[in-house]
């Protein structure tokens, strides 16, 4: 598969689009990609990610956001399977014969497209406009994350300091802080009174700035250019103060405490919704830099001062923002958004609806449903691959009939009874409820091609069943042995996206996003 990324960055706009540009263009690669990253670029920051990236490298004249003919020029050159434009700016695009992805957050850079991410935290809980897209990929699940940052995760160096009281603290504002908001919150550590040792990713004039707010106050202080392998950094620090832009979602997975700020507009979203979830102490916006600090350098904001000394004094607060953090970005992201390019370049048959009603399941289904349970075909494919003994069963069944997190129905057309549709609720906390499936087709009704039309009345079911008890249904999910072929290809056929790679037995998780009213 050839994937042609389009991206900006660098000076006034930031480095984040390209950062998270990367971390696709490099799972694609590792997942055996051709890649071509263009774009016009800016800052020798930029440049040395470019540079280390396993990727061909396009730089494009400004004017190429405004006007897009340069890269459409590309386009006929490249010829990719997958274009995925991550840009608020490049517009007019229309559908080809490749397969379009568009990088969103929120409202911002929304655009049609066969394949739409927005790893916006909670991004998938609100209703998007219909806009003829396909493939919605929403929320921090699709947050795109680097190699270096998962290998920084997985190193055990993040884990919190038994200590009460942090030391080491790393301000970062981006690549660019383009509001100048790393002395502020220089300013606001200083306020603390703390004995601590600072790392500040400044340069010019807000580095002199940096210095001048650490003057007379207990902190030890390092300014530093920007580095090239920030996530090996972070890892160190007990605490860090960042912009709410691309290296919170970093942060997040590795799992450091974190006091944030919103810089600008489009990282407010991220910044509320990274607070909420309890992975970050919140301080405020570019208000920060306004009047409430004095030009004197005393720290007004006794708010804000008091938030970061708690943050700094109390590790069970930071070791839960830490566990927080590590839940709001699992780092399976680009490994998702790859895996749907791929699933989303396969030609998809369209479902023939049979006409089939889905009704609850009674005891008086009972001896039907454990012979079509204990059938050679259905134990193989099964987790548990044992034979069910009739007691066992209708033990089973009365406890299943009773229960709210389970919903077993029986699925019939014309001639009959075709099989059965299980859902288990998995996941149920404060805006998450996933319904895990298992399917089972009638022994003597295989081969009639009535798998995914069964899959689609039991979809059809629990969510009816949801509206009528008020509850929701935020996902499905299917659970699938990787050498289960037929099985893989109805999930994959049916808009389930794969969302873990498969475990130690071989059993992989799928995933469909239910629609938001």
């Amino acid at each position: 598969m050839r994937v042609l990324v389009l991206c900006d960055g660098g000076g006034p706009i930031g480095v984040g689009h390209v950062i998270r540009s990367l971390a696709l263009a490099e799972a694609s690669v590792a997942a055996g990609h051709s890649v071509v990253v263009a774009g016009h670029f800016e800052g020798s920051f930029v440049q040395r990610q470019l540079a280390e990236a396993p990727v061909e490298v396009v730089q494009l004249g400004s004017a190429a956001v405004a006007g897009p003919d340069p890269t459409l020029e590309l386009v006929r050159r490249f010829e990719p399977d997958v274009l995925h434009v991550d840009s608020y700016d490049v517009a007019g695009w229309v559908m080809g014969s490749f397969i379009l992805s568009n990088m969103e957050d929120g409202s911002f850079g929304r655009r049609p497209a066969d394949v739409v991410i927005d790893p916006t935290i909670g991004a998938e809980l609100s209703p998007r406009p219909d806009d003829g897209s396909t493939l919605l990929l929403r929320g921090s699940r699709y947050t795109p994350i680097r190699q270096r940052v998962l290998d920084a995760r997985r190193s055990g160096q993040a884990d919190t300091a038994h200590d009460a009281a942090a030391r080491s603290v790393l301000v970062v504002m981006g690549g660019t802080d383009p509001v100048g908001l790393a002395p502020v919150a220089v300013r606001l550590l200083a306020g603390t009174g703390l004995v601590l040792d600072v790392t500040v990713i400044a340069v010019g004039e807000i580095a002199e700035r940096v210095r001048a707010a650490a003057e007379g106050s207990s902190l030890s202080l390092s300014v530093l250019a920007p580095v090239d392998d920030l996530a090996a950094l972070m890892v160190r620090q007990d605490l860090v103060v960042s912009a709410a832009g691309t290296s919170v979602w970093e942060l997040c997975c590795i799992g450091v405490p974190m006091a944030l700020v919103w810089a600008v507009d489009n990282q407010r979203v991220g910044y509320d919704g990274v607070v909420a979830a309890g992975a970050a102490v919140g301080l405020g916006g570019p208000e920060l830099g306004g009047p409430e600090l004095g030009g004197d350098g005393s720290v007004r904001d006794e708010a804000s001062v008091g938030l970061l000394r708690t943050a700094l004094t109390d590790s069970r607060a930071r070791a839960d923002m830490v566990l927080a953090g590590r839940q709001v970005i699992d780092g399976l992201g680009t490994w998702r958004v790859v895996r749907a390019w791929e699933q989303a370049s396969r030609p998809v048959t369209a479902v023939v609806d049979p006409g089939l009603v889905a009704r609850a399941a009674t005891l008086e289904d009972a001896r039907l449903l454990w012979e079509w349970r204990n059938d050679p075909a259905t134990r193989e494919s099964s987790r548990s691959s044992e034979e069910v003994p009739w007691d066992d069963h209708l033990v089973w069944l009365r406890d299943s009939l009773s229960r709210a997190d389970r919903m077993l129905l029986l699925v019939e057309d014309e001639a009959g009874p075709i099989g059965t549709v299980r859902w288990e609720l998995t996941q149920d906390r404060e805006g998450e409820r996933e319904w895990e499936v298992s399917i089972t087709v009638a022994p003597q009704r295989r081969r009639q091609s009535l798998a995914r039309p069964l899959l689609r009345a039991g979809e059809e079911a629990l969510s009816a069943m949801a509206r009528s008890s008020a509850t929701d249904v935020t996902a499905y999910l299917a659970v699938v042995h990787i050498d289960n072929d037929a099985s893989v290809q109805l999930f994959e056929t049916s808009a389930y996206i794969p969302d873990a790679p498969p475990d130690h037995r071989g059993f992989m998780r799928f995933r469909k996003a239910a629609p938001v009213a």
